[in-house]
C-alpha cells in the first residue's frame, strides 16, 4: 500500500490517493488501441435443454463467440459493466479489453491495452500479468494477480493507455490453514455495499471458498467469509451478491453455477458451456437482474472466448 495512505482517511480519499498515483501529472492519456471484436451468435442449447437447465424466472437473451483479427484477444477472466454500458475485461497475458455493446449485444467495436507497473513498465511477464478479478470503483479498475498475487489499481478514466498499476494490496498465500498454489489465488473481485474491495480465492477448503474483505489501507481485519460451493467447484467471479463457480470433468466437460442469493442456475451438457470465468451484473431499478458470463478460452483450439446474457426476474 502506498506510504501516502494514513490510518485517517477512508476508502473514497484512498481511491483519490490510488488515482493520482496512477495518473500522474506528466502522464499522457492517449487512447487505447482500437480492436475489431466479430461476435457470431450462439445458442446455450436446444430448446428442451434450455428450459430444462433453466429455472422459471431465468431467461437466456442471447450467446456470441468473439473473435479477432488480432490474436491477443484471449484468456479472458474478469470483466465488469461500465457505466457506458460497454464491457471491460481482464486478460491473464496483462492486457485490458474493452468490448463494445449496443442495447446489451455486442456491436464489433472494442479497445485493447496493455497494463503498466507503477514505474510506467510494460506488465508482460506471466509471473507478473496473470490478471483474473477485475471491480471498479470510484473511475479506478482494480484488478487481483495470481502466481505474483495482489492487487493493483488502474486509473484508466483519466489516464487510458498510461494509467500505473498502483499496489492497493498483497494477496495472502495461506488461508483457513491452507497454502495457495500459484494459480489458486484470487480469480473474483468485487465491491461490497461498504464500498470495500473484495477478494475470492478459487482455492476451495472443504467445499467453501475463502473471500476476503479490505479495509482502506489494503488490510484484512475480519476473518475470511466462507462462501458455500458444490463439490469439486471452485469460486471463479463475483459481482454484488453473485457469485460464479466452475468444475471441469473429463467425462462430462466444463460446468458452471450461477449462484444467485434465491436460486442457482448450473450450466453443464448437453449445453454449450466452456471455461467461464467472468461475471458482471446490472440490477434495474425493478430488480431485474442483466447476467453476463464471460470465458477463458486459454488460447486452445479446443476453447472458446463466449459472452452469454442472462436475464433473471425478481
Amino acid at each position: 500500500m502506498p506510504a501516502m495512505i494514513s490510518d485517517s482517511i477512508d476508502q473514497m480519499e484512498t481511491n483519490a490517493l490510488l488515482a493520482s498515483a496512477s495518473c500522474t501529472s506528466d502522464a499522457e492519456g492517449y487512447a487505447p488501441s482500437p480492436l475489431e471484436i466479430k461476435a457470431k451468435p450462439v445458442e446455450l442449447g436446444k430448446p428442451k435443454d434450455t428450459a430444462k437447465a433453466l429455472p422459471p424466472s431465468v431467461k437466456f437473451i442471447g450467446g456470441w463467440h468473439l473473435t479477432s483479427p488480432s490474436a491477443d484477444l484471449g484468456g479472458l477472466s474478469g470483466v465488469a459493466l461500465q457505466a457506458s454500458g460497454d464491457l471491460l475485461a481482464v486478460s491473464d497475458q496483462g492486457l485490458f479489453f474493452e468490448i463494445g455493446l449496443t442495447d446489451g449485444v455486442p456491436n464489433g467495436r472494442g479497445t485493447s491495452m496493455a497494463m503498466l507497473d507503477a514505474q510506467g513498465r510494460l506488465i508482460s511477464e506471466k509471473a507478473d500479468g496473470d490478471a483474473e478479478g477485475l471491480a471498479l470503483s470510484d473511475g479506478l479498475a482494480f484488478v487481483s494477480f495470481e502466481r505474483n498475487h495482489r492487487i493493483l489499481a488502474f486509473n484508466l478514466e483519466r489516464c487510458g493507455v498510461a494509467a500505473r498499476g498502483i499496489l492497493f494490496a498483497a494477496l495472502p498465500e495461506r488461508i483457513l490453514k491452507s497454502k495457495i498454489s500459484a494459480n489458486g489465488g484470487a480469480e473474483s473481485l468485487n465491491v461490497d455495499a461498504q464500498g470495500r474491495l473484495q477478494a475470492g480465492y478459487e482455492t476451495s477448503v472443504g467445499d467453501v471458498a475463502p473471500v476476503l474483505t479490505f479495509n482502506h489501507k489494503g488490510i484484512v481485519e475480519l476473518e475470511p467469509d466462507q462462501i458455500p460451493v458444490a463439490p469439486n467447484f471452485k469460486l471463479v467471479g463475483a459481482d454484488g451478491d453473485l457469485y460464479l463457480t466452475r468444475y471441469y470433468d473429463r467425462e462430462q466437460g466444463n460446468m458452471n453455477e450461477i449462484v444467485l442469493p434465491e436460486l442457482t442456475v448450473r450450466l453443464a451438457s448437453p449445453l454449450a458451456v466452456d471455461n467461464f470465468e467472468g461475471l458482471a451484473q446490472d440490477v434495474k431499478p425493478d430488480g431485474t437482474r442483466i447476467i453476463y458470463i464471460i470465458s477463458d478460452d486459454n488460447f486452445s483450439a479446443r476453447q472458446r472466448t463466449l459472452l452469454y446474457k442472462f436475464e433473471v426476474s425478481p
